[in-house]
């Protein structure tokens, strides 16, 4: 056993020890502050306000997108554990739809039956390496969804979950288009366009406070179950690492 001391949580990492997190083993998973948020019940209301989801800069996310980054949104060692998070998850020939994608999905190289990534830059979207199909969308403005219901196994969404001004929307439309007990993934790290960013996220800035914020997006918007939290940050000093947690949880039975 080893154990990584930080600011405010002790990570405890056990080799061999997997939590099971909505259903899938995460070897890589630890306890912290991020991953117990929810020993604590959600709120009997939604807990936002519409000002709450309006970013600073408003504007056409097509037109800030317009040309292609093609720029990596999180440290080496985190997209990394990423990466195993989303081998321990993705089942071999699964159906597959990428939110909010970009020019990669952050993908282990696994055979899909069908790998859809939706986001914003077309060019971007063309140089993913996961795809079989492409979707160019702006959820901010069209939250539908552009697929029958049941389609897809599983739903990602890497590291831009915080920028979605509908999210009860967005969320919606994701447990329409799983199957049964489908997966859905929502994952977050510390970077990000604070103009473009909605501003709950902004105060309190901490890793709980944003699991908690998706894990109500999952809650209020109905149709999920068994809502869990993966920290599967690299060891190191809170404030001075690149987190990754993962909030997911499974679409209900009709």
């Amino acid at each position: 056993m080893i154990l990584f001391l930080l600011t405010t949580t002790l990570i405890i990492w056990c080799p061999g020890l997997a939590l099971l997190l909505s259903g899938v083993e995460v070897p890589h998973a630890t306890q912290s502050a991020a991953s117990r948020v929810l020993s604590q019940p959600f709120a009997e209301r939604w807990p936002y306000s519409p000002d709450d989801l309006i970013p600073q800069d408003a504007s056409n996310d097509q037109l800030f997108y317009l040309v292609p980054k093609f720029v990596q949104h999180a440290a080496e060692e985190s997209r990394s554990a990423l990466t195993t998070y989303y081998d321990c998850a993705i089942p071999e020939n699964a159906a597959v739809l990428d939110l909010c994608s970009s020019w990669t999905s952050h993908f282990p190289p696994k055979q899909f039956e069908r790998c859809a990534v939706l986001g914003l830059n077309p060019l971007e979207l063309l140089a993913n390496p996961s795809k079989t199909e492409w979707t160019v969308r702006n959820l901010n403005r069209d939250p539908k969804l552009p697929y029958d219901d049941n389609e897809f196994d599983v739903v990602t969404n890497s590291l831009s979950v915080d920028y979605l001004t509908k999210p009860l929307d967005v969320f919606r439309e994701v447990s329409r288009v799983l199957k049964p007990g489908g997966l859905a993934a929502m994952a977050f790290t510390n970077r990000m366009f604070p103009t473009k960013v909605v501003p709950v996220w902004l105060a309190p800035y901490t890793e709980d406070s944003h699991a908690r914020i998706v894990a109500n997006y999952f809650h209020f918007a109905g149709g999920f179950e068994d809502i869990s939290v993966a920290d599967v940050s690299p060891p190191g000093w809170v404030g001075l690492r690149n987190p990754m947690i993962v909030v997911a949880a499974r679409a209900a039975a009709p």
